[in-house]
């Protein structure tokens, strides 16, 4: 929507818009708390700087940035260091859950160990299926680094997540089987 009308009600503009902007600051942040600080924060400065909404891009990319700003913010004022946390599946999960559940933590895991600028790229791009030119306008780059950021981090989600050459699990399937 590249309209500034959708800022007039600004209410509805947040009931409308809070559910994914929550689910940019979680991707970025990992944390459901601090997430929740950096949306209310980044919908603060939204409403503060409605009016310089210029209305030539998509209103929701506008609060995407405004979002992934909060919550880099948030990471570097509280320095963000999220540990994976061991999780135990329920009993009577079948293999197949199990793995999922696995593969799941896996990525999460991968996820925290990126820098927030990558998480960032990775969670407008795979969560929220933006296009590079929108992931570029939105962490202020061009669309062809958004290319080379996202590459680099699934770079680096895969060497995470695949298993060392000593035959180990990757962590978050270590730390499965060690809590599970």
């Amino acid at each position: 929507m590249h309209d500034r009308s959708s800022l007039a009600d600004f209410e509805a503009f947040y009931e409308r818009t809070y559910a994914v902007a929550f689910r940019v600051a979680y991707g970025v942040l990992g944390d459901r708390d601090l997430a929740e600080d950096a949306t209310q924060d980044a919908y603060v400065a939204a409403y503060r700087d409605r009016d310089r909404y210029r209305g030539d891009g998509p209103v929701d990319a506008w609060l995407y940035r405004i979002v992934v700003h909060a919550a880099v913010s948030v990471a570097r004022r509280r320095r963000v260091r999220v540990v994976g946390v061991g999780r135990i599946a329920p009993e009577g999960t079948t293999t197949d859950e199990g793995a999922a559940t696995v593969d799941r933590l896996a990525i999460e895991d991968g996820l925290r160990a990126l820098d927030p600028r990558a998480r960032s790229a990775v969670v407008l791009r795979y969560y929220l299926d933006l296009d590079y030119a929108t992931i570029g306008s939105i962490l202020g780059t061009s669309a062809d680094n958004v290319g080379v950021i996202l590459t680099r981090s699934r770079d680096r989600l895969r060497r995470l997540m695949e298993p060392a050459a000593t035959g180990r699990p990757p962590l978050a399937a270590e730390e499965a089987i060690r809590h599970g």
